[in-house]
């Protein structure tokens, strides 16, 4: 019977499980230049590490700002209560919730 190989097989690169635990900073390390990389025990797929991507942000540097500005401000329910009447708030919410 022929060994049929695919093409994405090609690109692979295998590592035993035991080499992995004894190298893994090494591979881990050459992970973005090297690409994908399988790990086998035995003869057996039981995972594969891929290097992370890149994603590039769609929002320009000054929509950026503005976002940062916005979530370090707080965000705002426009409640005007000091933090000790909200937690009084919530344990009265929490004490009707419980069962009696």
């Amino acid at each position: 019977m022929p060994h049929t190989i695919f093409l994405d097989d090609i690109n692979q690169h295998l590592v035993s499980l035991t080499d992995f635990r004894r190298n893994a900073g090494r591979y881990v390390d050459k992970l973005p230049q090297q690409g994908p990389l399988t790990i086998l025990r035995g003869s057996k797929v039981v995972a594969h590490l891929i290097p992370p991507v890149e994603k590039k942000s769609t929002m320009s540097v000054e929509e950026r700002i503005k976002k940062v500005r916005e979530l370090a401000g707080g965000f705002r329910y426009k409640i005007e209560l000091t933090p000790k009447q909200l937690n009084e708030e919530y344990d009265k919410m929490y004490d009707e919730m419980l069962p009696r």
